[in-house]
């Protein structure tokens, strides 16, 4: 009969719990998230030469520096027009009209070569100013790079199994939001760091495993780390192709690695 008591019991307290619960359900307020304001975008920055200038998007605004900061163009943010590759803003006031299309297309800087992920033409009162926006490091994070050429050569193949072609050795390349490289050399795994600057693209001393490969494999991963910590710059290329470009010449190319084609 106790055991029976303390059934009931356990029963009437887990009737009681699924009570309250539903009850707190029901008068609880629905959680409230933020939600964009008119006028917000992400922040956008935009450079051009020859004549300098600066665009920030953001925080409410437009602001355009020219000729070389002396002057200063501020107008509120308009809603942003999408087009096809991009995007446009269109802003007006009583002393300025302020236009700026931003295309979602690699650009070089016509001074130091460094790619941005964004084409842009900025119009202030009829004058046409073009440029390059965005950040650079975008255009090397984002998922593991599939290496295809190490200093010019393709990645060597190795023998399979009986009545099987030779498969293709594989690298692979992955920049973190840490500023971390890593990945695998076909043999072995490696890390090092990245810095991206104005003044070009910075590898540090890769850190492999040691691993022992077939020879051909371990020339190879010499030759890929070797070229990797000589690394000064970067290039997209016009099919996509990631091209690292070394101090003494030599270049490593590669692919997203879902973009490869087998």
């Amino acid at each position: 009969m106790l055991s029976m008591a303390l059934v009931a019991a356990s029963t009437r307290l887990c009737a009681l719990t699924l009570l309250t619960v539903a009850v707190a359900l029901t008068i609880a307020p629905p959680l409230a998230f933020p939600q964009p304001t008119p006028g917000s975008a992400a922040p956008f920055k935009a450079v051009g030469n020859e004549p300098n200038w600066t665009l920030d998007v953001g925080a409410g605004r437009l602001l355009l520096l020219t000729d070389d900061g002396k002057t200063r163009t501020a107008l509120p943010l308009p809603p942003v027009t999408r087009i096809e590759g991009g995007r446009r803003y269109e802003a007006r006031s009583d002393a300025h009209t302020l236009s700026v299309t931003i295309l979602d297309r690699v650009c070089p800087d016509s001074m130091t070569g460094m790619p941005r992920p964004a084409t842009v033409e900025v119009t202030l009162d009829g004058r046409l100013l073009k440029g390059c926006g965005g950040d650079s490091t975008a255009l090397l994070r984002g998922g593991p790079w599939a290496v295809e050429t190490v200093r010019d050569r393709p990645l060597v193949f190795l023998d399979a199994k009986k009545n099987k072609p030779p498969v293709q050795t594989t690298i692979v390349m992955t920049f973190d939001s840490a500023g971390r490289l890593g990945g695998t050399t076909s043999c072995n795994t490696y890390t090092s760091s990245y810095v991206l600057s104005g003044e070009g693209l910075t590898i540090t001393m890769p850190i492999a495993s040691s691993r022992p490969c077939q020879s051909q494999v371990m020339v190879q991963e010499a030759a890929f780390l070797e070229t990797l910590r000589a690394v000064q710059r970067f290039e997209i290329a016009a099919d996509g192709a990631l091209v690292l470009v070394a101090s003494e010449g030599g270049t490593i190319t590669a692919r997203r690695q879902q973009e490869r084609v087998p």
